[in-house]
């Protein structure tokens, strides 16, 4: 049994509408900060919450509330979720028909003899336990194994949910520290200078705020590599499938150099031309 999720195109389309939204605002924030004039942080941390945030939080209860089970047994393709079951005989299915824009997640629709396809899309985080599922029984999964969505797919490494949470929040502590002491000399004279000047609370308030700042940046400076990496990594796909791997390991030592120590450097290169 494969863990999968079981939209109609309907739903699929809406999914899809959120998490592409919220995608493509992700890069918005680092850019504003390159082309327009300094952007208050609590601007940027609510066009972050409204524009990125709530679509993706959207998106995803949506998934959870979709997710269901793909299972192949006694000749027959078992389609189960929460409010439906659907039981389909593996001997009247032709083919499958992978997604070309995997969104909100790689998949793929089931095509039946008769031309039409299963009402319900099939949409995974691994496409290998799904394929390997349908294959047992015959249904000829060749193409889609070699198709660049889900090849790409295939490669990309599974992180926890925690791992972001520690890469931008945590790790964004460090630099948001650095660039909050620098505030607090520059506006009120000392490290301190806000604390005793107004009150702790405007300090924290004022922290709280260059931190969520500084996490939302990060995410935006990540996701451009992100976004140019799965690019290259879908183009070596559909071109020479056979070096899809290298080139994953390739990008991903890349984009993880251009976080780890290209954030420090830009820091550093931006204390020292002061």
């Amino acid at each position: 049994m494969a863990r999968v999720l079981l939209l109609s195109p309907t739903w699929r389309l809406v999914t899809a509408a959120l998490v592409a939204l919220g995608l493509l605002t992700l890069p918005t924030y680092l850019l504003a900060l390159i082309l327009l004039p300094p952007v208050p942080p609590i601007v940027m941390i609510r066009s972050f919450l409204l524009g990125t945030a709530l679509p993706l939080c959207m998106a995803w209860g949506m998934m959870r509330a979709f997710a269901g089970s793909l299972a192949v047994r006694d000749g027959e393709l078992a389609l189960r979720r929460g409010d439906l079951e659907m039981v389909v005989p593996c001997t009247a299915i032709a083919g499958v028909r992978p997604w070309w824009i995997a969104l909100p997640a790689p998949g793929l629709s089931l095509r039946l003899h008769d031309g039409r396809n299963v009402p319900l899309g099939v949409a995974f985080d691994d496409p290998l336990p799904p394929l390997d599922a349908l294959a047992t029984f015959g249904i000829d999964t060749t193409g889609a194994r070699h198709h660049p969505s889900l090849t790409r797919a295939a490669t990309r490494p599974r992180r926890p949910w925690w791992g972001a949470a520690l890469k931008f929040g945590v790790l964004g502590i460090l630099p948001a520290s650095l660039l909050f002491y620098t505030h607090q000399h520059i506006a009120y004279g000392g490290p301190f200078g806000q604390y005793y000047l107004e009150s702790p609370r405007a300090y924290f308030t004022s922290f709280a705020q260059y931190w969520a700042t500084t996490a939302i940046l990060l995410l935006s400076y990540a996701s451009l590599w992100r976004t140019a990496a799965e690019l290259i990594v879908w183009t070596i796909a559909a071109i020479t499938p056979s070096h899809t791997q290298s080139t994953r390991n390739a990008v991903e030592t890349l984009c993880a150099l251009a976080y780890y120590a290209g954030v420090p450097a830009m820091l550093a290169f931006r204390y020292l031309a002061d």
